[in-house]
Formats: C-alpha cells, sequence, structure tokens
C-alpha cells in the first residue's frame, strides 16, 4: 500500500513539476496598456502606436471616420510599411468613411461580401509585436462621445490569434477589395448623373 501511495504522489509532482515548466517556459508579455473613451487625446495615443510600425500594419476594423487616424494609416503606407485594411462593404460608403480615400492612396483594402451581416471586428496588429483590440470604432463619435476601451498587449499568445483571423478573413474577402479606380468611375457618373439633372431641371424652367 505504501509503494501505491508513493506512486501516486510522485504522479502528482511530475504533473505540477510540468504544469510549473509550461508556464515558465511560456512567453510573458512585457507591455500592457489600457484606456477609455470619450477622450481625444486617447485618441492621439493611437495614432502614436500606429506611428511606431516600421514593417506591418494589419488593421480590421468596422468603420473610420476619424482623419487623424486615417492620416496615420497612409503616412504608415507612405513610409513603406506594408498596409492591410479590412473594413464592412456598408460603412464604406456612408458619409465621411475614410475607407475610399485610404485605397485612393494606395493602401490595399478588403471588404465583407454579406450584405446581411457586418465585419465588426475592431483591432490593429503592428509589426506583429503589439495588438491593439476593444470596442473602440475607428470614428470621431467613438473618440468624442462613445464610452469605449482599448487595450493593448506584445503577448505572442494573442498576436498570432489575431494575426490567423486577420489571414483568413483577408483570404475569405479576396473577391472584394476596394479599387480606386472603379470608386473613381462610380462617382464620375455620380457627378454626371446630378450635371444632367440640374441641366434637365433648367430646361424645364425649374
Amino acid at each position: 500500500m505504501k509503494d501505491d501511495h508513493d506512486k501516486e504522489v510522485l504522479a502528482s509532482l511530475k504533473k505540477y513539476v510540468a504544469l510549473v515548466e509550461e508556464d515558465l517556459y511560456q512567453p510573458k508579455p512585457r507591455y500592457l496598456d489600457a484606456f477609455f473613451f470619450p477622450n481625444e487625446k486617447n485618441v492621439d495615443r493611437i495614432v502614436q502606436y500606429l506611428s511606431k510600425a516600421t514593417k506591418s500594419l494589419k488593421i480590421c476594423v468596422f468603420n473610420i471616420t476619424n482623419d487623424r487616424l486615417a492620416n496615420a494609416i497612409a503616412d504608415a503606407h507612405k513610409r513603406g510599411v506594408q498596409v492591410r485594411l479590412i473594413s464592412d462593404d456598408e460603412c464604406m460608403h456612408n458619409p465621411g468613411s475614410d475607407v475610399s480615400w485610404l485605397s485612393s492612396q494606395g493602401v490595399p483594402i478588403r471588404t465583407d461580401d454579406n450584405e446581411q451581416n457586418h465585419m465588426h471586428n475592431k483591432f490593429a496588429i503592428i509589426d506583429d509585436t503589439h495588438l491593439i483590440t476593444g470596442s473602440f470604432n475607428w470614428t470621431v463619435q467613438a473618440g468624442k462621445s462613445n464610452q469605449e476601451n482599448v487595450l493593448v498587449v506584445d503577448n505572442p499568445y494573442y498576436i498570432e490569434k489575431y494575426n490567423t483571423e486577420f489571414e483568413n478573413l483577408w483570404k475569405g474577402f479576396a473577391a472584394n477589395s476596394v479599387k480606386p479606380e472603379v470608386r473613381e468611375e462610380q462617382a464620375a457618373k455620380t457627378i454626371q448623373t446630378a450635371w444632367r439633372g440640374k441641366q434637365a431641371n433648367k430646361k424645364g424652367g425649374v
């Protein structure tokens, strides 16, 4: 009986040691940050994080109407950072959306392809070393008025998870790349239609 008891104790100790070793060898986050909204200064904090990107910037957000954030994305692209953006297909057509403008700046953009559902994520991965996530929509309203939160971590486990999700979405939305030339053509048609409408009104004496 004593031998059996000793074996059980030894087995338990081995399991405990294995758990401790596993925990010790797990990469630990070296950096954590959290901030909240409404707070205009915290929008600038996100801009600062985006400005630190030197290699890659993967952004997956429901909507972008905040010009400061849009400018930070465009600036990253201009300085040679590999930028990719995923957004919602409906929101990109909303008044004030910066998605089409970013596409015109050369930023590769894809949207979801389901009108019944939304691409509602809000996260960004900077250089595969830092993750920004939370409830914060990248909009003027969210920075000025909404109760929102943002968490910034450098934990490799979570970065890998979010990277996998981003790549899956990017691949899944391949057919929905935002093309600047298409957008410009649509804009030209809209202007032309409006002009013709005005001319028709003039002829009709309206």
